[in-house]
Formats: C-alpha cells, structure tokens, sequence
C-alpha cells in the first residue's frame, strides 16, 4: 500500500506541526498539508493519498470538510478519511450520514499534540499494516502516486506513461511501444498492439492509441481530443479505438466535441482517476477494462 497523507486544516500552523509531528512519528510516509481555501481542492484533486485528515470546521471559508470528503471520494475513491474536529459534537448528525458510505477510516477529536499524535499514529498505521492489497496492486499504486505526485514537469509525463503501461501489461497487453510517431509525423506516447485472443477486442483494430496526459491541475481540453482525435481518425483503420488517461478532469467541451465527431466510426475512451483507481483495485482488471468500454462506447 502507497503511504502518502494529506492533511486539510484551515489553520495553517496546526496543518504544519502536525505533519512535523506524525513525519517523525510514521516514518517512511509521503505526508502533505494544505490549508488555503484557494488550494485545498486543487491538492484533493491532485494529489495522491491514500489517507485524508479532513478538519471539518473550516471558518470564513466557502468551503467545510463536508465537501473536501464529497470531492475526496470523486478524485481518489479508495482514499481513507480521518475525520477531525474540535467540534466534533456539533457534526454527528451529518457524521453518520458517511460512515455508510465506507470511505471514513476514523473519527479523532482534536487535542493536544502530545496525546494526539500517538493516538493518529496508531490508526494509519493500523491501516498501513494490514497490507490489504495484493503485491501486483501495490506496484501500480505506489507507480501512480510517484507520477501524479512529480513536481517535475518533464519526469512527470514520462512517469505516468511507465505506470500505463503497467496496466496494459498487468491485463495482458504485451506488445506496448512508447512515443511512436506515424506516417503525419503524430506523436503518439503509446500504441499497444492489440493481440489478445478476445473477441470483444477484435472489433477495435490492430491496435489501440493511448494518450497519457498527467496534469492534474488542467484537464483534458477540447483541443487535446481534437489533436488525438486527428491521430486515431489517420491510423487508416489499423485503430478504431483511442484511449485517454488522465490525472486530470475531462471538460465538459470534450464531450461536447465527442459527439460531432461520431459518426466516423472512431471511439475514445476517457479513463480519469476515478476509472484508474478501479482498474488498478479490481480483481480482474481486463473484465474492468472491458466494463469501462462498455460504459462509454456501446
């Protein structure tokens, strides 16, 4: 299991010697903090955690945790969330309405350091230990979280790429080359071959086009399908199928411009966080492709 956190408090010095306090008290674990209004979505989306202590009372922001968890749950859906707060009486009510949802790991009322920390240490780490997922699954999330957490703009992409791959490979996929350019001079950043003996793949062509953007904070714009849209449409047939990976959001103007496109015959396929996250949790990864093709192509 990837140990990242991200810690969420409105007060900015708090968010900072706690995530002093449990970096020396975890150990090997990636720990951030966030605490302006402007960018506690921005990291909730873009970041990657597999633990969340969401501060519940946010004061004179527009925002409250509650929404940080609602956010939480659609950019990282096998996040775990500690619920804090000083307060914590005054929010049980609407508390429970999220236990049933399966994503709150615990609730710890705020306290001093001294007694809080050990008690926060106990819970992730009893979280960490119990090694939930297979080794397989735990290469690619530790792949993901490196890419997606890259400050480094060059290395990003190409991090992101490597853990693409990894999936194709993971779901049976073996022929997979990176950065190709076609006859138009395109760059492509992958073209998997597709060989697999599977009729439900036979229909997309020899092979599937792979686009990798890793930019959280930007998305997949209507330009981006456009240029991609333009490789897969000049494959002269060897692929009916283009398959976009994104850390990021898919805008609205994308599909949008999906639709016009249609009726010539080429497909893409958008898989966002939320789809990774499946892919990479899932038991039988290549059923879970096939059930995300379904979902947008059929």
């Amino acid at each position: 299991m990837n140990k990242s956190i991200l810690i969420i408090d409105d007060q900015e010095n708090q968010a900072k010697e706690l995530t002093c306090a449990l970096q020396a008290a975890l150990g090997d674990c990636n720990i951030y903090h966030t605490s302006e209004e402007k960018d506690i979505m921005t990291k909730v989306i873009t970041r990657y955690y597999s633990v969340a202590i969401v501060d519940l009372r946010m004061e004179g922001y527009a925002i409250d945790g509650f929404d940080v968890m609602d956010q939480i749950m659609i950019a990282n859906p096998y996040a775990k969330i500690i619920i804090v707060s000083a307060y914590m009486s005054d929010y049980m009510t609407r508390i429970s309405e999220y236990l049933s949802r399966g994503a709150i790991l615990a609730i710890s009322e705020k306290k001093a350091l001294v007694a809080w920390v050990p008690e926060l240490t106990k819970i992730i780490n009893g979280y960490f230990n119990k090694d939930l997922n297979p080794f397989a699954i735990q290469i690619l999330e530790d792949l993901y979280a490196k890419a997606k957490n890259e400050p480094n703009a060059a290395k990003k992409g190409r991090l992101f790429e490597e853990f693409v791959v990894g999936l194709f490979r993971q779901m049976g996929f073996i022929h997979i080359e990176t950065r190709v350019r076609d006859s138009a001079s395109n760059e492509i950043d992958l073209i998997v071959r597709n060989d697999l003996n599977d009729a439900f793949f036979s229909k997309f062509g020899r092979y599937l086009f792979v686009e990798c953007k890793n930019r959280p904070e930007l998305g997949f714009s209507k330009n981006d399908f456009i240029v991609f849209n333009k490789k897969v449409s000049s494959s002269n047939g060897d692929s009916n199928l283009g398959v976009v990976f994104t850390t990021g959001h898919i805008k609205r103007s994308v599909y949008l411009e999906a639709l016009r496109e249609s009726e010539k015959g080429i497909k893409i396929l958008y898989l966002g966080s939320g789809e990774t996250m499946r892919l990479i949790h899932t038991p039988n990864m290549l059923d879970e492709f096939k059930e995300i093709i379904d979902q947008q192509v059929a």
